[in-house]
C-alpha cells in the first residue's frame, strides 16, 4: 500500500497531468496552430516525457526507466486524451542511450515504434498561420522544433524590408516567418541537403516567390568567414554545441566565434536573434560569451529582450535544468568608436 502524499504512476495519474497539460496548450498556443509540445517532461509532472503533436499525429520521446517501465499505462492515458491520434515512440536519442534504453525497436534496426494509428512519413501541420511538415520517421527530435515558434514570430516583427540571413536554418521556419514580415529577402544557410529540400517544400506548401530566398549548403562557419554582405537581420540557432561539461571550454570558444562572425555581417542598425539550445551553457555564462563576442568583433551591440522558449514548453520552478533555450535579441549600432 502506498503511503500518504505518494502517488501512482497509473493510468489515471497520466490522465490528470495530460489534462492539465492540454488545458495550458489551450491557453497559451496563438490561433492557427495544430503543431505544439503537448508534455514537457518536468514542466509537466512528467518526468522523462516529451509528446510533440502535430495535427492527429502524436511523437513520443521517453527517457527514464522508470516510466518505460509503467509506459502502458501511460500510452492508454495518451490514447483516451486524444482519441484517434497516431502514436509513434522516437528511440534513437542520446538520453535513452544514457539510461540504459534500448533505441532499436525491432530486430530490422528501426529506432521508431508505432504504438497506435497508421502515422504517415510526413505530418502536415499549421503553426500561427504558416504551414509545414514534420518529420514522423527519421526526422531530428521529434520532427520539428517547436521551441523556437515565440521567436520565429518576433522575427517577423523584425523582418520588414529588410534583408535576412538564418545561419543554421533547418527546414526554413524561421525564413517563412520573415517573408510573412516582409523581407525583401532571405538567405539560408543550412548543410543538410535534405534539410535544405524540405525547406524549398515548405516555401512552396506557403506560395511564397522562391526567388525571394536563397539556400546555401555550407558549414555556417566557414561561410561567414568568406560572407561579405551585410543584413538588417540575422538568426543564429545552432545545433548544441556542447553536450557534457568537460566540452564547455571548447563550446563556449565555438559559440564565441560564431557570433562574432554573426555580428560582422550586421548592418549598422540592425538586429541579431541568437541562441543556444546546450543545456551545459547556463544563460549567465552565454550572455559572458557574447559580450566577448561582441568586443572581438568590435560593434557596439545593445541588449533588447532575452529569449526562450515558447510558453508549451514550461519549466518546473524546481528543475532550472529545463530553461535549456536561452537567447538574447539585439541591436548592433555600428563599429566601436
Amino acid at each position: 500500500m502506498l503511503g500518504a502524499g505518494v502517488l501512482a504512476a497509473d493510468r489515471r495519474f497520466f490522465g490528470d497531468r495530460i489534462a492539465e497539460a492540454v488545458a495550458l496548450r489551450e491557453a497559451v498556443l496563438p490561433p492557427e496552430t495544430t503543431g505544439y509540445r503537448l508534455l514537457n517532461a518536468e514542466g509537466d509532472g512528467v518526468p522523462g516525457w516529451t509528446v510533440d503533436r502535430f495535427g492527429d499525429v502524436l511523437v513520443s520521446q521517453v527517457t527514464a526507466a522508470g516510466l518505460e517501465a509503467v509506459r502502458g499505462e501511460a500510452y492508454a492515458a495518451l490514447a483516451a486524451a486524444l482519441p484517434g491520434a497516431a502514436i509513434v515512440q522516437s528511440n534513437d536519442v542520446p538520453a535513452r542511450r544514457a539510461e540504459g534504453l534500448p533505441v532499436v525497436a525491432n530486430e530490422v534496426g528501426e529506432a521508431d515504434e508505432i504504438l497506435a494509428g497508421d502515422p504517415p512519413a510526413e505530418a502536415r501541420f499549421a503553426e500561427s498561420g504558416l504551414l509545414f511538415m514534420a518529420e514522423i520517421v527519421g526526422g531530428q527530435k521529434t520532427g520539428f522544433y517547436c521551441d523556437q515558434r515565440e521567436n520565429r514570430r518576433r522575427a517577423e516583427r523584425f523582418a520588414a524590408g529588410r534583408t535576412v540571413l538564418d545561419l543554421f536554418s533547418h527546414t526554413g521556419a524561421f525564413a517563412l516567418y520573415a517573408l510573412r514580415g516582409g523581407a525583401g529577402r532571405v538567405v539560408c544557410i543550412e548543410s543538410s541537403s535534405r534539410l535544405i529540400e524540405l525547406g524549398r517544400g515548405h516555401v512552396t506548401l506557403n506560395g511564397f516567390p522562391a526567388e525571394r530566398i536563397e539556400w546555401v549548403k555550407a558549414n555556417v562557419f566557414e561561410d561567414l568567414r568568406r560572407r561579405e554582405e551585410r543584413y538588417g537581420l540575422v538568426i543564429c540557432d545552432p545545433p548544441p554545441l556542447v553536450r557534457k561539461r568537460p566540452d564547455l571550454a571548447a563550446a563556449a570558444r565555438a559559440y564565441k566565434d560564431l557570433n562574432r562572425l554573426a555580428l560582422a555581417r550586421i548592418e549598422p542598425g540592425g538586429f541579431l536573434m541568437t541562441f543556444s539550445c546546450s543545456g551545459a551553457v547556463d544563460a549567465k555564462l552565454f550572455r559572458q560569451i557574447f559580450f566577448a563576442a561582441a568586443v572581438e568583433a568590435g560593434v557596439r551591440v545593445d541588449l533588447l529582450e532575452p529569449l526562450a522558449a515558447a510558453p508549451d514548453h514550461p519549466v518546473a520552478i524546481t528543475h532550472p535544468q529545463g530553461e535549456y533555450l536561452k537567447g538574447w535579441l539585439a541591436r548592433v549600432r555600428g563599429p566601436v568608436l
